[in-house]
């Protein structure tokens, strides 16, 4: 078997901010892993055979989500060789996203090239779209600036169609090329929501709306403009929930602030504490020279909490970029009171071609949730999103399965539990990954990672999704957050 070891990488984002975490950002690990292949000198052709032949072999859930890797292959392998010869590289790299893009897992993924971006999503229309629970498509916000503004598109209009199309017929045929692989159906209509105003800079649309109090549908015609990403911004979670942690990881500006740490913690009253862990990982955000434990950090917290006499706890993992599954089992063990089974983990072995269940240090094959202190025993509340991803989704599962928690939000969890750390370098300066392990449940079947568009962890107080919840979040309003508070005093007896 090739070695496999944890890596600490030095990640420089910026001009000055160096990050030293325990493994490479958004990957749940293998126990030991280590998969490194360039073919970045190669012919685009011969990158791409080279590529396909080892996802497909290497791949972790094949069977599970039913990949036909012969179809992909003759689908995608004229369109590379096409670009090799006209030496086509936008073509290239388009045609590569198509073809990861077909693997319904957050774990698969390509970096972005900008520049070739914009070409296709670098304009906006000055609004942002939702879908809401009964089906319908709203406008959530409008940039004053806009032309959609001075046609008279406000929040909370609805939309009918999209140049030429029924509303709903025009979202179902959004691309969402750029915006990266979806493991569920729920964060595949996030995405094309998003997607569905954008387009090059210059292109003319035509829509139809109609708002709350008219009678009749306007008309208008609209030109996309250079708005700097900004329609992007004001979807959930972006708009709420600061995603600074994974762009610095993947060298994608943003101008939030960096997080002081991984975990961040504070008292909302005088009986309810917020709870924040942004990965399971140590991590120097701020560039002191210190590796801080975030696992010190969340006992920390904890005992923090209870000399201040918390009642009720709210743990936020929304946007978790994930980690090592060993720390988020030790994280949970602060809210276990006996020993608990958490996974196994079956690690694809390259000399024997096989799955293998690996061994843990103390030499079982299970990894188990250890009791610990100090312990929290309260009523829990813990947020959760579609950019909860990898080991983030295992505390979450981990906090679901207590008597005294419960999952809370829009949306559940990204669907992507593997084992990840394989990547192959391509030409371009292109880099794919991919889980090569599964995680499995106590009767040893996968966990997690979703089949036909359902995964992950499900909220088990599900908030609805109306125009104006819709609303508050374009404008930056935290409503999970505040409904969880309101929840959890109405637990605690308010």
């Amino acid at each position: 078997m090739k070695k496999h070891e944890m890596r600490t990488l030095m990640i420089i984002v910026g001009f000055v901010l160096v990050v030293t975490v325990t493994l490479s950002w958004l990957n749940k690990p293998s126990p030991a892993t280590d998969y490194n292949d360039d073919f970045s000198a190669l012919s685009w052709t011969m990158a791409f055979e080279e590529l396909h032949q080892t996802l497909s072999t290497e791949y972790a859930f094949t069977d599970w989500k039913g990949i036909n890797w012969d179809r992909l292959h003759q689908k995608y392998l004229a369109k590379i060789e096409k670009a090799q010869i006209n030496q086509d590289f936008n073509s290239y790299y388009l045609t590569l996203r198509a073809y990861l893009n077909e693997i319904p897992d957050g774990h698969v993924r390509m970096n972005n090239l900008k520049e070739i971006d914009d070409q296709y999503i670098g304009g906006g229309f000055g609004l942002a779209v939702a879908k809401i629970d009964d089906g319908s498509i709203i406008v959530t916000w409008v940039d004053e600036s806009s032309q959609a503004w001075t046609a008279g598109i406000r929040p909370g209009d609805l939309l009918l169609s999209w140049n030429g199309q029924p509303i709903n017929e025009a979202l179902d045929s959004v691309s969402t090329l750029f915006g990266g692989t979806s493991a569920t159906t729920e964060n595949l209509e996030i995405k094309k929501a998003a997607y569905l105003v954008r387009e090059p800079v210059g292109t003319e649309i035509q829509l139809s709306y109609q708002t709350p109090t008219a009678s009749q549908a306007a008309s208008v015609s609209l030109v996309a403009y250079d708005d700097n990403g900004l329609s992007l911004r004001k979807n959930y979670p972006d708009s709420v929930v600061s995603n600074k942690l994974r762009d610095m990881f993947v060298g994608v500006d943003n101008p939030d602030p960096v997080p002081g740490a991984m975990v961040e913690s504070k008292m909302l009253d005088d009986r309810i504490c917020y709870l924040k862990i942004l990965g399971e990982l140590d991590a120097d955000l701020q560039e002191t020279g210190t590796l801080l434990s975030t696992l010190e950090l969340v006992s920390k917290a904890i005992d923090t909490a209870q000399q201040n006499h918390a009642q009720g706890l709210i743990v936020d993992l929304r946007n978790n970029i994930g980690g090592l599954d060993q720390m988020t089992a030790d994280i949970l063990g602060h809210f276990y009171q006996q020993k608990a089974f958490f996974e196994y983990q079956n690690l694809y072995n390259p000399d024997t071609n096989t799955f293998e269940l690996q061994s843990m240090p103390d030499g079982s094959q299970a990894l188990s949730i250890e009791p610990a202190e100090p312990y929290f025993n309260g009523p829990i509340i813990v947020l959760i999103n579609s950019k909860c991803i990898s080991s983030g989704e295992g505390l979450a599962m981990g906090m679901q399965n207590l008597p005294n928690a419960e999952t809370f939000g829009f949306y559940g969890t990204n669907g992507s539990f593997g084992l990840a750390g394989a990547e192959a370098k391509m030409p371009g300066e292109l880099t794919v990954h991919w889980p090569s392990g599964q995680s499995l449940n106590e009767d040893k079947i996968i966990q997690l990672d979703s089949q036909h568009g359902i995964g992950g962890v499900s909220p088990d107080i599900r908030l609805s999704m109306t125009a104006q919840n819709a609303i508050r979040i374009a404008n930056g309003e935290d409503v999970e957050l505040a409904e969880a508070i309101n929840t959890l005093h109405r637990k605690l007896g308010n």
